[in-house]
């Protein structure tokens, strides 16, 4: 009953705290439900930011790749490009440019200049100076369907220069017949090679008249003995060229010495088609590269822009969690939901107590016929218990004189006891001493206590302000790292295309003034010589006299002005008058 009582009351009790949790949490609904409302918007528009995220089908790592390929093949291009142009400017001779002679022009019938018409097969390619030997100023020479085509061209194509043209329909055939290479390839020293240089270049089928013009007439040789062997035999008697360049002509002229500077034309024109072909395919991947790039953007920028709203969103919903966890609805909440669990628990022990209580009556009924048994069976029992005393009463007999032998152990035993206990007394006064000093350092460590405790207290709170705080800079960085890396892109490509813009301008203005100085000091010269008129057409030619590459200008000049001082001193010697 004290029990169920003491229960009772902790109902009355309970009862009463949940009312007032009850009424404080009525007070603080609406800021409870409007907290609830801002929690399930926000989780709404996560869900809905997610969901709109997994529609994309967006790979950002793969985004990020394909964007680093891109760079990585834009580098490329741009370093073929610049090596292209810089080859494009040493081969600059080889560049063909006219005006349409009339309108409706067919520019298919001007085939191009000879050196870019052909290819030395790869096997052949040790033989490309013997090949720029043989063809020499016919390199430069330009090809066209007929005549009719080519007078056109000089007389209204606005020429830059004079060219030499060969017309496909009128030029002669001077290649060696089969049979005088037969009889080359018979009495040339063994273990030689030897081919018609028409053999060993690669050509189309429409200039192959214009082929056979150029290199026809030649034999390439390994070595300066075949070339001598071949060339002067009475059956063949055909000009053959060595590798190294050296000309034997059966006229009896052997021409060579070191290679002319400038050479290694056909290994550029090589070299050139092949910058052009690695450029085509690199464009082709590049193109590839910036199409998935252009397809993906639009998704990219809205993946971005979905990934900042979530993260905004998230660190928007955490907040919202704080608050709630921090709000005296929530705080009320929890107390009701503890009070309630604490009365459902008091309501089931109560009902419990009946049972209980039935059990305890058992009990009592089972102790009271245990003593009614014990009622019964009394006097058996005393008449037990006197003969047990008789017997007690003998052996304490037997124990007196035992017993004054312990007494007198006894009461030396008390003397030691008394010495003992003065020492005792003693030790005492020194306690309390040191135990006036310890309970004042008791209180001073409760005091302690109470201060560490309010200090965890608020640690503690501070704690979970801090991470609630790290969670936030968190979402902030990597916002900012996003918009920092985003950044440097941006300006990294700036840069790149405003020094790839004065890069390109200051080689525009440097050629403009190159250009504008070279044409300045051309004119001034055809004024000053008129020969320069003439001779145009063979400057830079190999085998003529203004082959710049083989004569040295600077000699020249030194000999010009000894040969002038020889003349003016001679002179003085001489009477002109006779």
């Amino acid at each position: 009953e004290a029990e169920q009582k003491k229960k009772t009351m902790g109902i009355a009790s309970l009862k009463d705290r949940i009312k007032g949790a009850e009424e404080s949490l009525g007070k603080s609904k609406q800021d409870g439900k409007r907290l609830s409302k801002e929690k399930a918007a926000a989780e709404s528009l996560i869900n809905e930011k997610r969901a709109e995220m997994k529609k994309l089908t967006f790979n950002p790592e793969s985004y990020q790749q394909l964007v680093q390929a891109a760079r990585q093949n834009e580098a490329l291009l741009h370093a073929t490009q610049e090596r292209l142009d810089t080859l494009r400017a040493h081969l600059g001779g080889l560049d063909f440019n006219y005006a349409d002679p009339y309108r409706g022009f067919n520019r298919k019938a001007v085939k191009g200049v000879v050196a870019k018409l052909f290819h030395i097969a790869p096997e052949f390619e040790s033989y490309h100076r013997a090949l720029e030997v043989c063809a020499g100023g016919r390199l430069f020479f330009v090809v066209t369907d007929n005549e009719e085509t080519g007078k056109a061209l000089l007389e209204k194509g606005q020429l830059r220069r004079r060219v030499t043209i060969i017309p496909l329909n009128k030029i002669a055939d001077p290649t060696i017949p089969s049979q005088t290479v037969k009889q080359a390839r018979r009495i040339m020293p063994q273990g030689g090679e030897l081919h018609c240089a028409l053999e060993i270049v690669g050509f189309q089928s429409e200039v192959e008249r214009a082929m056979r013009y150029v290199f026809g007439g030649h034999l390439v040789c390994d070595t300066p003995e075949t070339a001598k062997q071949v060339s002067f035999h009475p059956n063949v008697r055909v000009r053959s060229v060595t590798k190294d360049g050296d000309v034997y002509d059966p006229a009896g002229t052997i021409t060579g010495g070191s290679a002319p500077k400038g050479g290694n034309i056909l290994m550029k024109l090589q070299e050139l088609s092949q910058l052009e072909q690695q450029m085509q395919k690199q464009q082709k991947d590049f193109e590839k590269v910036r199409t998935q790039l252009e397809h993906s953007r639009a998704s990219a920028s809205q993946f971005d822009g979905l990934d900042r709203d979530l993260k905004c969103k998230e660190h928007e919903s955490a907040l919202i969690e704080d608050r709630i966890s921090r709000s005296e609805h929530h705080a009320a909440e929890k107390a009701l939901e503890e009070a309630q669990a604490q009365l459902q628990q008091f309501e089931e022990d109560i009902k419990a107590l009946p049972d209980e209580k039935k059990q305890l009556e058992k009990s009592v009924k089972q102790l009271e016929k245990e003593i009614k048994s014990l009622d019964s069976s009394r006097e058996d029992r005393i008449k037990h218990l006197e003969e047990q005393v008789e017997q007690f009463k003998a052996a304490a007999k037997q124990h007196v004189d035992k017993l004054e032998k312990q007494r007198e152990k006894f009461e030396q035993a008390n003397v030691e006891l008394e010495v003992m206990r003065n020492e005792m007394l003693a030790q005492q006064n020194s306690d309390q001493a040191t135990g006036q000093s310890n309970e004042s350092l008791e209180a001073e460590v409760a005091q302690l206590k109470e201060g560490l405790e309010r200090q965890r207290a608020s640690h503690a709170e501070l704690g979970e302000r801090l991470e609630a705080l790290r969670g936030s800079l968190k979402g902030l960085d990597e916002s900012l790292g996003k918009l920092a890396e985003e950044l440097t892109t941006n300006r990294q490509q700036r840069e790149e295309k405003e020094l790839e813009q004065k890069r390109l301008s200051h080689k525009l203005q440097q050629l403009q003034k190159d250009d504008k100085e070279a044409h300045t000091v051309v004119a001034r010269m055809e004024k000053q010589h008129g020969w320069i008129e003439k001779e145009k057409a063979f400057f830079g030619k190999a085998g003529t006299d203004f082959d710049f590459e083989t004569n040295n200008y600077q000699e020249n000049k030194t000999r010009l002005d000894d040969l002038s001082s020889q003349q003016k001193n001679l002179g003085k010697n001489i009477n002109k008058k006779a």
